[in-house]
């Protein structure tokens, strides 16, 4: 207790010396606790939300065909159902004029939905008019408002005629395509009107159930055994594209704030090895009266924590202040945040925060027995070294195994993390050796004649220079900033020009094998320079890996999870793509009529697949297993026809089929959308461009968000520097008052701190240049498999931002040292 009042009382009379130390402390635990509680807000919204996006209790999933009629009569007897089907199709404004068109996903419902949740809508009776009037629709905002729509006004879709009550601004259950495309809604009475197919218009058949007990999910369970094509989905499965964003996009960002605070650490050991230095006088006094080493280390131990007690509660507090603003952006998915307290967070902040102060704490702290209480008797003033000794390096190591192990425990992209951590690692010992490197060189480099050089080169190469502590904190900083910026500008690059570039104008989906000649020679008729290609498709999923059912194994944060979900598309082909060279095994026997199958090499790595494994393939409800012969490198980054799996031909002929086509128009005034849909209602035009700017556009929001986040690494380090330049300048401001007392002037020693500055500056860059262009070249190429380009002018942005913040920042904190006052220093005052 005795220690504990102590630690109070010089707390509340020296807060302020530790100013740098809280700024740099709140800013990163405020980032961190954003981001957790961001995290969590969202992945409870979406846990206590789930049977309304999921849109019942459970839901019975037919694929592309309608469920057995006595099983529905069954199921109807002991729960509400609701019956939907979702599907692709084309929407027009007109049939005569030349008018927008739209890719839509058509949601077809019933009078029972949504049995969960409700339609936001206007006007608000829309929903009711849908299932009372014939022929009615119900569409998005943006397509009412692009074709400038009224109320009762005609659409089109497969060239019949649907009359317009009203357009959705949110509907509860999200479906696969209605978050992120086009959508609009009709009865099911209307859906037996059209003529859809269920290959290429991707049909879905899905029966939500309301059930009173639990007796209900029991019975068709034990039905679906006698329909093994049908697949139930449960409120946990709700959203899982979602819930993957958000993991790792929480996740990304977490790493960068440790990034923050693991700076931080070294300006929070370089201030308190200040403060000790300051309190010199005091800790030898201490020592005199009786206090032993261990007791006042405890002491200051105590002050640290207690600060960071508050200051994880404040960051924590204001953390979840900021939380409810976030729904300004989340409006579309029908999700509202909340701000609540949470144990596990606030002790995840708190421990993060423990072990990151601890790790910094302990080799400054442990300098406290450098002071002997005998230097009050000999009127000198010396000052502390970090101390590091065997202990010490130990006790250091665990809190740091521990601290990671908390962020590799939380991750669901083990390898990722790993890999984060370990280039950042790597990254500041080699910014530490470079800052030895050259204080090395300078110190047996001759003598320069120039003044204010001998002072820059003196700075650096001095025992307590903050040289090496500019070069890590900046270089880790500008780092990191540097490789988003290459990251963020390669990707909208790729997104905006060199994927249009080489991507086709249109796909092409529902073509029918009797009219895909018609089709072929009308397209060609438009444009005779008109490159295109057509393949056949059905579709398949995956049953079995050599004879076990992959969803008991695979989980759904494996990167190839996608394959698994729902039915894919096959193709076939006599040669491989162009654009899929073989990597492992051989193309098909193209005389076997045995299931051959050639598999994306990412996939089957993903998956644990190898040559001669067999993979059980449901193909039309029925299970077919073949033999894995070939495995592609399958690149999607064109945008052209690409699939997971391609089977031999021989054997998929015998299958029901359609096409897929792409088209690459020589001149966008061929591309006529509105007659497309007139000459051939069926077949359905997915225009890239479209995708391509919504793509840009959320790209654009998640970069801006990392960019923001990814600054604060780079404001800590410029605090860091900052606190380490005060340090450095108290320190000399004895050499200071001698140089004045001798007539040097300031203006000597400001060019000497601009000297400093362009060494350190130069060699910063230069290192940190070559780290982020090497590792956002691997970013792109590796992980997006995109094209890497050098782009100069944001690298020169960040650069000339981030030198010429650091510039000032050293300017103006040593100037405050230049100008001491004499008299008070020469009487020891």
């Amino acid at each position: 207790m005795k220690q504990f009042s102590y630690a109070l009382r010089d707390l509340s009379r020296s807060y302020k010396k530790l100013f740098s130390i809280i700024i740099t402390l709140f800013i990163s635990l405020f980032i961190l606790s954003l981001i957790i509680n961001l995290e969590t807000g969202l992945k409870k919204e979406l846990q206590n939300n789930a049977k309304v996006l999921l849109g019942g209790d459970f839901e019975v999933d037919t694929r592309t065909k309608q469920i057995n009629p006595n099983f529905l009569n069954e199921l109807k007897k002991k729960s509400i159902v609701s019956s939907t089907i979702e599907f692709s199709t084309m929407l027009t404004g007109s049939l005569t004029d030349e008018t927008n068109a739209f890719f839509i996903r058509l949601k077809a419902v019933d009078d029972q939905y949504p049995l969960y949740g409700r339609v936001f809508s206007e006007p608000q009776n829309a929903m009711q008019r849908l299932q009372s009037e014939v022929n009615t629709i119900v569409v998005n905002r943006k397509i009412f408002e692009t074709l400038n729509l009224k109320v009762n006004d005609t659409v089109y879709v497969k060239q019949a005629p649907f009359k317009v009550v009203g357009y959705v601004e949110a509907v509860p259950d999200l479906g696969r395509a209605l978050l992120f495309g086009d959508f609009a809604i009709v009865s099911n009475r209307a859906f037996e009107k059209l003529n859809v197919t269920s290959i290429g218009s991707f049909v879905n058949y899905e029966y939500k159930v309301k059930a009173p007990n639990e007796d209900v999910l029991k019975f068709v369970f034990e039905k679906l055994k006698e329909f093994p094509t049908y697949k139930i989905r449960l409120p946990e499965n709700a959203a899982n594209n979602l819930k993957r964003l958000i993991s790792n996009f929480s996740e990304f960002l977490s790493l960068v704030s440790i990034s923050a605070m693991l700076i931080a650490g070294i300006g929070i050991s370089n201030t308190l090895i200040s403060f000790i230095n300051q309190k010199n006088v005091s800790i030898a006094i201490m020592k005199s009266i009786g206090f032993k080493s261990r007791d006042i280390k405890q002491i200051f131990y105590i002050e640290i924590l207690l600060l960071l007690f508050f200051i994880t509660t404040l960051a924590y507090a204001m953390s979840l202040l900021i939380i409810p603003q976030a729904n300004h952006f989340i409006t579309n998915l029908g999700l509202s945040l909340e701000s609540q307290f949470s144990f596990y967070n606030y002790g995840l902040i708190l421990m993060t925060g423990f072990l990151v102060v601890i790790i910094f704490c302990i080799p400054t702290v442990s300098s406290i027995e450098q002071i002997k209480a005998t230097s009050l008797f000999r009127n000198i003033f010396q000052l502390t070294r970090f101390q590091l000794g065997t202990k010490n390096i130990f006790l250091m190591l665990i809190c740091l195994i521990t601290l990671l192990g908390i962020f590799l425990l939380r991750s669901d992209k083990l390898y990722y993390t790993a890999t984060y951590f370990i280039f950042f690692f790597v990254f500041c010992g080699i910014f530490y050796l470079l800052s030895k490197t050259i204080i090395y060189v300078l110190k047996h480099f001759k003598k320069f004649h120039f003044l204010p050089l001998r002072f820059a080169v003196r700075n650096i190469i001095q025992d307590r220079s903050v040289f090496p502590i500019t070069v890590v904190s900046l270089g880790i900083g500008a780092t990191l900033l540097l490789t988003l910026t290459l990251v963020g500008t390669n990707f909208k690059r790729e997104l905006e020009k060199s994927i249009p570039e080489i991507a086709p104008d249109f796909f092409y989906v529902s073509i029918q094998k009797d009219v895909k000649d018609n089709f072929i020679n009308y397209l060609n008729k438009q444009d005779p320079d008109l490159k295109y290609e057509t393949v056949p498709i059905a579709p398949a999923s995956v049953a079995k890996i050599n004879g076990i059912d992959p969803l008991t194994y695979i989980k759904p944060t494996n990167d190839s999870f996608w394959v698994l979900e729902r039915d894919r598309r096959i193709s076939w082909s006599n040669i491989p793509p162009e654009d899929n060279p073989i990597v492992a095994g051989e193309w098909f026997d193209l005389e076997s009529d045995k299931l051959q199958i050639s598999l994306d090499a990412k996939v089957a790595r993903n998956f644990g697949v190898n040559l001669n494994d067999q993979l059980t393939l449901k193909i039309y409800g029925r299970e077919m297993t073949g033999v894995v012969t070939s495995l592609r490198k399958v690149d999607y980054r064109d945008l052209s026809i690409n699939f997971a799996m391609i089977i031999n031909p021989n054997f998929a002929n015998k299958l029901p089929h359609e096409y897929i086509a792409t088209a690459k128009f020589s001149d966008k005034k061929y591309i006529n959308e509105a007659k497309l849909v007139q000459n051939f209602p069926n077949i359905s035009g997915i225009k890239v461009s479209t995708y391509l700017g919504k793509i840009t556009d959320l790209v654009n929001k998640i970069f801006m968000a990392v960019v923001i986040i990814s600054s604060v690494v780079v404001i800590v380090g410029l605090m860091v520097i900052g606190s380490a330049v005060i340090v450095q300048a108290r320190i000399g401001i004895y050499q200071n008052l001698i140089f004045k007392i001798l007539g040097l002037r300031s203006g000597k020693l400001i060019q000497a701190n601009l000297i400093e500055f362009l060494i350190t500056y130069i060699s910063i860059f230069m290192i940190a240049g070559i780290f982020g262009i090497f590792t956002s070249e691997f970013v792109i190429e590796t992980i997006f498999r995109l094209g890497w380009q050098l782009e100069f002018v944001p690298v020169l942005n960040v650069l000339i931002v981030i030198g010429a913040l650091t510039l000032i920042l050293i300017l103006v904190n040593t100037y405050r040292f230049l100008k001491p006052s004499v008299y008070p220093m020469v009487r020891n005052e």
